[in-house]
C-alpha cells in the first residue's frame, strides 16, 4: 500500500475543484486542503472533459510535490467513467470517486478496471482506492452492502445536494428546514461507515452563511472528514477539526 493510502484515512478536508480551469488548480494547489478532488462529473463541462483527464497528470504530480492527495471524481462507468479511468489511471491518483451509487454492481466494476489498469501500468495492486458518492435514498438505504463492496473502498462521501433533490424538498425551502430534513440521513451515513470501517466524509455546505455552526454540528456527531467546494471554509474547517482532535486527546489522557 502506497504512501497516498496510508495518508487518505486521516484526510479531513476533501476540496472538488473543477477540472478544465487552471486557475482553479492554482488555487486548490495554495490552499490547505489535504485531499484535491478534480471533478468531472459536476464541475466540469462534458466538452472540456478529455482535456482535463490530460491535465490531470501534471496536477497529480503537482499535488504530491505539495504534500497533496490527488483524486478525481470520474462520471458513471456507462456514461464515459470507463474511458475516463483509462486516461487518468497513470497519473496514480490516491482515490477515484464513483457518483450516484446505488447497487454493489457498480462498485465491483469499477474494481475491476482498477485491478487490470494497475496490472497493465505495473502499479501495485490495491493502489487506488474507491470512493462511492451515496446521494440519494436508495443508495443509502443499501449502504451497508454498499460500503463491503470491496478492500478497495476506504472512505465514502454523502452527496447531500444530490439528496435534497432526490427527496423532493422544494427549492425554496427555507435552510433550516432543509438542513433538519436531511440531518437525519448524515447520521444513518456516519452510523453505516463507522460500521465498515471506512472514514465517512460528510456533505458539502452550499449556502454562503452558516458553515461554522452546521460543521460544529457534524464535528459533534463524530464526522472527521468533509467535502467543500468553497476554500474559504477551510479554515473554519481545520480550526473545528483541531478542536475535535484536542477534545479526544483530553478524554484519552483523562
Amino acid at each position: 500500500m502506497n504512501h497516498d493510502s496510508l495518508s487518505l484515512n486521516r484526510a479531513g478536508s476533501w476540496l472538488f475543484l473543477p477540472g478544465h480551469q487552471p486557475e482553479q488548480r492554482e488555487l486548490a494547489l495554495a490552499s490547505n486542503a489535504q485531499a484535491l478532488v478534480v471533478d468531472l462529473e459536476e464541475f466540469t463541462p462534458k466538452a472540456q472533459q478529455h482535456q482535463a483527464c490530460l491535465a490531470f497528470h501534471a496536477f497529480a504530480d503537482d499535488c504530491r510535490a505539495r504534500t497533496r492527495l490527488p483524486m478525481v471524481r470520474i462520471n458513471r462507468l456507462e456514461n464515459g467513467g470507463e474511458q475516463e479511468l483509462q486516461l487518468l489511471l497513470a497519473a496514480r491518483p490516491a482515490a477515484v470517486f464513483l457518483p450516484q451509487v446505488e447497487r454493489v454492481s457498480q462498485l465491483r466494476d469499477l474494481a475491476g478496471l482498477l485491478d487490470t489498469g494497475e496490472a497493465a501500468l505495473g502499479i501495485p495492486l490495491g493502489s487506488t482506492a474507491m470512493v462511492p458518492t451515496l446521494e440519494s435514498r436508495a443508495g443509502l438505504s443499501r449502504a451497508d452492502e454498499l460500503l463491503a463492496a470491496s478492500p478497495r473502498l476506504r472512505a465514502a462521501l454523502i452527496g447531500t445536494g444530490d439528496l435534497a433533490t432526490d427527496l423532493r424538498l422544494p427549492a425554496d425551502m427555507p435552510l433550516a428546514n432543509r438542513v433538519d430534513a436531511i440531518r437525519p440521513y448524515r447520521q444513518r451515513f456516519l452510523a453505516a461507515c463507522q460500521a465498515a470501517g471506512v472514514l465517512a466524509i460528510d456533505g458539502p455546505w452550499p449556502a454562503p452563511q452558516g458553515f461554522v455552526q452546521d460543521q460544529a454540528w457534524s464535528v459533534a456527531l463524530g464526522f472527521r472528514a468533509r467535502c467543500v467546494v468553497n476554500t474559504g471554509q477551510l479554515p473554519a474547517l481545520h480550526a473545528s477539526q483541531k478542536n475535535q482532535q484536542h477534545s479526544s486527546d483530553f478524554y484519552r489522557i483523562s
